[in-house]
C-alpha cells in the first residue's frame, strides 16, 4: 500500500500527514484483528479435528478493503470519511471467509467463535436460513475483536462469512456476473443462477444427510 493509493494526497500539509498516519494506524488495527481471528479459527479447527477425527474448515480467505474501496463505499453510502467515526459506520473493512464442507459445520464453527471470551458478536445475518432474493446463502457475523495497542486495548470490527463449498462456488459466479460489464443476456443468466441456487441448496442438504448417516454408522 503506497501513499499514492491512499485517500490523502497532500504530503506537504501537516493536517494531511496526520490523516495519513491515522489511516495507516487504522489499517494496522484491521490487519491485527484479522490475524487474531485467523489464529483462533486455526486453533479451533485443529481442536475440533482432535475431538472428532475430521476438520471443520476446508479453506480460509481474508482481505482488507483497499483505500479506494473504502472511499467509494463511504461516498456511495453518504458516510463521513472520518477515521474516528468510519469504523462504527463501516463494519466490513476487514473480512474473513470460512469455507466449510457441510451445512452443519456452519453452526458448529459459529458456536465455537461465539464462545471465545474475548470476542463479541455484534450482528448476525443468517442468509442460509433466509437467503437473499438472488439466491445468495451464507452466514454473516460482525465480530468485535480486541487489538492490543501501546495505549491499551481497542475493539476492532471484523466481518466473518461462513459458507459451504457449494455456496461459495455459486457466490463466486454470481459475483462475477454482477461485476462484469457488457455481458449479453445478463437478465437471463441471473434468472438461471437463481434457479441453480435452489439446486445447490438441495445438494448441500443431501450431502449433509449422507455425511450424518456415514458418521452415525461409524460411531455404532
Amino acid at each position: 500500500m503506497t501513499e499514492q493509493n491512499l485517500p490523502v494526497k497532500f504530503p506537504n500539509d501537516p493536517t494531511s500527514l496526520k490523516a495519513l498516519d491515522n489511516f495507516r494506524t487504522l489499517m494496522l488495527n484491521y490487519r491485527s484483528a484479522v490475524q487474531v481471528v485467523e489464529t483462533k479459527i486455526h486453533y479451533l479447527d485443529q481442536e475440533y479435528q482432535i475431538q472428532h477425527g475430521h476438520t471443520l474448515v476446508d479453506s480460509l480467505q481474508s482481505r482488507i478493503k483497499s483505500p479506494e474501496s473504502i472511499l467509494e463505499k463511504a461516498q456511495r453510502k453518504h458516510l463521513d470519511f472520518n477515521f474516528e467515526s468510519l469504523p462504527e459506520q463501516m463494519h466490513d473493512i476487514a473480512g474473513i471467509r470460512i469455507i466449510v464442507r457441510f451445512e452443519d459445520d456452519i453452526l458448529a464453527m459459529e458456536r465455537r467463535l461465539e464462545k471465545q471470551p474475548d470476542i463479541k458478536v455484534l450482528k448476525r445475518k443468517d442468509y442460509v436460513a433466509k437467503p437473499k432474493p438472488n439466491g445468495y446463502r451464507s452466514l454473516h457475523l460482525i465480530l468485535a475483536v480486541p487489538v492490543y495497542l501501546s495505549a491499551g486495548v481497542q475493539a476492532v470490527t471484523v466481518e466473518v462469512q461462513i459458507r459451504t463449498i457449494a455456496m461459495n462456488f455459486w457466490a463466486s459466479l454470481e459475483h462475477e456476473l454482477s461485476y462484469k460489464k457488457n455481458v449479453r443476456h445478463q437478465d437471463e443468466l441471473r434468472r438461471e443462477l437463481i434457479a441453480k441456487a435452489e439446486l445447490v441448496h438441495q445438494l448441500d442438504q443431501d450431502m449433509n444427510g449422507i455425511k450424518n448417516q456415514i458418521r452415525a454408522e461409524e460411531n455404532q
